[in-house]
């Protein structure tokens, strides 16, 4: 049993998934054939980070059972997003440990999943507790902007603009954060650096930042506009078990995905397109009869 538990935590050191020529040729295989390998590994990673999103967690639960007896829904979110805003800290902290891990599956590299995830989060607890807690303060103003913009607008349509704009401000950094708990456990930047390069590369990419974003918050949005118990209490046990890692997983596909667009090409010695097939092997076998112009020695 000690054995099983060790290799479920930490894995096969040198045990690759493929060899060069199985590895998948496109991210999205590279996706599949990774969530295929490690499904049940995301399961434990999930329940290490869900440590630190508890807080958070019932906090949620007991605003919703508020709600559902009675008390106005602007009154519960007043309350609710506040206190919200130091879990969300707690929950940023956990968040570096989690990407690691998942940024090196994301791109079929070994990970000692215990040991990696402590280490990450001993390194970079400052810059994931400063992130969680922008998130908070940015949702609880966001909300306020929109309740404030949205009452002018009653009187002035024009006040749907800044309305408008307060709800981008907070979905793009919210798509910010697609990126940046994997670039801080990937690069050595300054706060502000890290910042800066998920703006442009989130604003390079917008439609597929966008499209991911969206794509992630499936789950979330159909029990939000279903409105159904069932479907509700499935959204949270799908979470509970194994959401937050996989929403995860996508997130750090995506995050190496853009690395390698934008990054590490500059990057003298950056590895570019881990996990992915090298496009010569799929040559053809006659390749071999045609003269090289340029043998090399």
């Amino acid at each position: 049993m000690s054995g099983f538990v060790n290799n479920f935590y930490y894995g096969k050191a040198g045990k690759a998934d493929y060899t060069p020529d199985q590895l998948p040729s496109t991210r999205i295989n590279l996706f599949l054939e990774m969530l295929r390998v490690h499904f049940s590994g995301l399961m434990g990673v999930n329940l290490m980070y869900l440590l630190f999103c508890l807080p958070a967690i019932v906090w949620t639960v007991l605003s919703f059972m508020v709600l559902m007896n009675g008390t106005p829904g602007d009154s519960v979110m007043m309350m609710y997003l506040p206190i919200m805003i130091p879990f969300l800290g707690i929950a940023g902290i956990g968040a570096p440990g989690m990407m690691y891990v998942l940024r090196n599956w994301a791109r079929d590299q070994h990970s000692f999943v215990m040991s990696d995830f402590k280490e990450k989060i001993k390194e970079n607890w400052k810059y994931g507790l400063i992130t969680g807690l922008i998130g908070g303060v940015l949702l609880f103003v966001g909300y306020v902007g929109w309740i404030f913009y949205g009452f002018m607008a009653t009187t002035n349509v024009v006040m749907v603009i800044p309305q408008m704009m307060v709800l981008m401000l907070v979905l793009f950094w919210w798509m910010m954060n697609m990126l940046i708990y994997t670039m801080m456990v990937t690069y050595d930047m300054k706060y502000m650096q890290l910042l800066k390069n998920c703006a442009i590369m989130v604003i390079a990419r917008l439609p597929m930042s966008l499209l991911i974003f969206v794509g992630s918050l499936v789950i979330p949005l159909l029990a939000l506009f279903l409105g159904n118990d069932y479907v509700l209490g499935g959204a949270v046990l799908v979470y509970l078990i194994i959401g937050f890692a996989l929403t995860g997983l996508v997130y750090a596909s995506y995050a190496n995905s853009t690395f390698d667009r934008y990054l590490n090409p500059n990057i003298e010695g950056a590895p570019v397109n881990m996990g992915l097939r090298d496009p010569s092997l799929d040559d053809d076998d006659n390749v071999d009869d045609i003269d090289d112009p340029n043998p090399v020695g």
